[in-house]
């Protein structure tokens, strides 16, 4: 090679390294300025300079860590969760690797926790995926004390979801026999108010008729549709009063009347009004039986469409994770917790908001790890 030849690629191959140095000199200022605006809370700003740094240098993975504690902060957890995926899977730096697990399962479990009130199912695959993650993290980082805590804390997470699924199960199963008791209690009452209807007709056609005994049937049968009425009437949420359940409470306290109307008629021997007072007392109760088919039809028709919608809800995949495969559904909330939070704080603030939790304690969650 020529001396001339010789100075030409010697003085290429230093422009190339001095054109990379300047390159990664560029990305790491940029990220340093994000890093002031993420510390500074201006987090959507930090993730605007977090994508130049990428941009620019394209091979380092740390902006896109970074970005994915910019988008937890905003409670975006879906995108924090796709971020510290690929982090975890590109970067050959097994410490941030271990960091951006352990943050896959911090955001796996919050996101877990929201779902908890409308999917329970989706919310303990997230959990359970979250374990996963956690798990990994210690693999590499068995010095990580906290991954082995959020582990505990998840199950007993789950434990508490599940044991709320068998209450709510419990619950419907003894609500659905009690208005199954309360329909063939009023079926029951209207045979037997149409029976004493016709008894007193038969006994309008004897020669000499009695009507006292007719009368103390009818007694006995107002005090029996009195106490289905009352525990009508128990069942009915005041809050929430059910539209159907009041329709149904409405007829059987026309019913009563009719039927006290009927009895005082019996007893005065006015035996053509007495029927026609007992005529309507049973076209009451089959009209309260009518409102409770309509309401439990009304029920069934809720509970088939909340299933077609988490059905829906669960049509789109996400990537695939370890150790259990999770879809996650994107959900933004008003208030966000900070990447520091703990865990016990992102379960207390999630049962103040919904009252209706009982958790104890939670995840922690890695800063920004890289400062340029």
């Amino acid at each position: 090679m020529s001396v001339r030849k010789y100075k030409i690629v010697l003085l290429l191959l230093l422009l190339t390294a001095s054109s990379q140095s300047v390159r990664a000199e560029s990305a790491g200022q940029v990220v340093n300025e994000a890093n002031k605006l993420y510390r500074q809370g201006q987090y959507k700003e930090a993730i605007n300079q977090y994508d130049r740094a990428s941009t620019q240098s394209p091979e380092i993975v740390e902006p896109r860590f970074n970005k994915a504690d910019s988008y937890y902060r905003l409670d975006d957890l879906q995108q924090a969760i796709d971020l510290y995926k690929a982090v975890a899977s590109e970067s050959r730096d097994m410490q941030l690797v271990a960091k951006a697990k352990y943050n896959l399962g911090n955001s796996l479990f919050q996101q877990g926790v929201k779902l908890a009130q409308t999917d329970s199912k989706k919310a303990i695959e997230n959990i359970q995926s979250a374990i996963g993650s956690w798990r990994q993290s210690l693999d590499i980082d068995q010095a990580n004390e906290k991954a082995a805590k959020n582990i505990e804390v998840a199950r007993l997470t789950i434990k508490d979801i599940i044991d709320q699924i068998n209450k709510q199960k419990q619950q419907q199963q003894q609500q659905e026999q009690q208005q199954q008791q309360n329909q063939e209690d009023l079926k029951k009452l209207a045979e037997q108010q149409k029976a004493l209807a016709d008894k007193t007709q038969q006994e309008s056609q004897k020669s000499n008729p009695d009507f006292n005994d007719i009368a103390k049937e009818q007694s006995q049968l107002k005090d029996r549709t009195e106490q289905v009425k009352q525990q009508l009437q128990q069942q009915t949420d005041p809050n929430n009063p059910d539209p159907k359940q009041q329709q149904a409470a409405e007829q059987l306290d026309k019913a009563t009347d009719k039927q006290k109307d009927a009895e005082e008629k019996l007893k005065n021997s006015d035996d053509k009004n007495a029927k026609k007072s007992q005529d309507e007392a049973a076209k009451n109760i089959e009209d309260a039986l009518k409102a409770l088919s309509e309401q439990k039809q009304q029920e069934q028709q809720e509970q088939q469409q909340q299933q077609n919608n988490q059905q829906q809800n669960q049509q789109e995949p996400n990537q695939p994770q370890e150790p259990n495969e999770a879809q996650q559904q994107q959900e933004q909330q008003e208030q966000a917790a900070p990447p520091d939070t703990t865990a016990q704080e992102i379960l207390d603030r999630e049962q103040k908001q919904k009252e209706q939790r009982q958790m104890l304690q939670s995840p922690g969650f890695q800063k920004v790890d890289k400062d340029w």
